[in-house]
């Protein structure tokens, strides 16, 4: 072997030794390409697409023009819900960013969490039990994937039902909140086996999203018992304090409500860090006595990036967690094929005829008032 091929080589050992011991870059895909996206991922998580009349929204304006109702809602199953048909699941309702309600109810409202921000593969990630850096496009630490690791390890995530849905943005929902509490949940509660109680019920967003998701759980305390949010933009929604300020009592009244709220260093909206609006809103949530869970993630700027790897795995986890806890407290879950079994032969004696209880039914024969521990 002559010199050059020597010299040759020695440099191609020296890339590839470098290739070896350099990190993964993470990945960071531009919003243009993520919401030119519209088709569904292949997951273990199944997504309904359905349809909500609504008397509140006719039509709903987008950047493409006036787009007609009855808009698309997209429902994120969980992975045996078709198998095991005696379960009762928790639902979160989750609330995009400025780019979905810009997009419309057609393009982008429904289609923000469940294909832009990839919700079912963050779902398939976490029942699996066992996160990898892969999961997360590499948009993690190692120290941030050990802790979700033992999370997952000494409390394992159970599915949830999961709601991706229009919202048009702006400070006063009020119009929003009849579409919501009005049509869209009683639709999905008479539709899916949830358990319509406030205790089994979640509101989260990203960005502007996640203040809009503060203010209705706040002007809806008997709704949501747990609310969220995603890079909550204070800036843009400056008031949104205010409007929690002055529902404090209802949410007193109502048993109060637990709050999860995750962000990141490098998000350009974070006010959290620098002691700015979010963080007087977190201190003041805990002064009142409500439970607080904040994260603070090294990865990801603001954006698509951060509500599809760290903090949507972060946010889904939380609510599982409170769920769980809340069925288990209210005997849910547990042997209901037996039990069922029984009482059906013990009932079969005294009458002939047999009903499935409704949703609503369902849930009045538990003790569903206010669960020990929650506060």
């Amino acid at each position: 072997m002559n010199y050059s091929s020597r010299l040759l080589l020695g440099i191609l050992s020296a890339a590839v030794v470098t290739a070896m011991v350099l990190p993964a870059r993470a990945a960071l895909e531009p919003w243009s390409e993520i919401e030119a996206r519209t088709k569904f991922l292949r997951t273990k998580h199944y997504i309904e697409v359905v349809r909500v009349h609504s008397d509140v929204y006719k039509s709903a304006r987008s950047k493409q023009g006036e787009v007609p109702g009855p808009f698309p809602v997209h429902v994120i199953l969980p992975d045996d819900y078709e198998t095991n048909v005696n379960r009762r699941y928790g639902v979160v309702y989750l609330l995009g960013g400025k780019s979905g309600w810009d997009n419309g109810p057609e393009l982008g409202g429904a289609t923000y969490w469940s294909v832009w921000c990839k919700t079912p593969l963050t779902m398939d990630n976490l029942k699996s039990g066992n996160l990898a850096k892969v999961d997360f496009q590499d948009n993690i630490t190692e120290e941030e994937l050990g802790m979700f690791n033992q999370w997952l390890k000494d409390d394992p995530y159970e599915d949830v039902i999961v709601v991706s849905l229009w919202n048009p943005g702006g400070g006063d929902t009020s119009r929003y909140e009849k579409y919501l509490i009005g049509e869209v949940i009683p639709f999905i509660d008479a539709h899916y086996r949830t358990v319509p109680n406030r205790y089994f019920r979640g509101i989260d967003g990203a960005c502007a999203g996640a203040a809009q998701a503060i203010m209705i759980s706040a002007r809806h305390p008997d709704v949501f018992a747990y609310a969220g949010g995603q890079q909550t933009d204070l800036g843009s929604y400056p008031g949104t304090h205010g409007v929690w300020r002055a529902n404090l009592s209802k949410i007193h009244k109502a048993g109060g409500i637990a709050y999860n709220i995750n962000t990141n260093v490098r998000d350009g909206c974070n006010s959290y860090s620098n002691r700015g609006r979010l963080y007087q809103l977190v201190e003041d949530m805990r002064s009142q006595g409500f439970p607080v869970e904040v994260h603070i993630f090294k990865s990801c700027p603001h954006g698509y990036c951060a509500y599809r790897y760290p903090n949507g795995h972060q946010a889904l986890y939380w609510f599982s967690r409170q769920f769980k806890r809340n069925l288990v407290s209210a005997g849910m879950n547990q042997d209901v094929r037996e039990h069922r079994a029984s009482e059906s032969s013990d009932e079969n004696e005294s009458t002939s005829e047999s009903q499935e209880p409704s949703a609503v039914s369902q849930s009045a024969q538990y003790n569903l008032g206010p669960l020990p521990g929650l506060w």
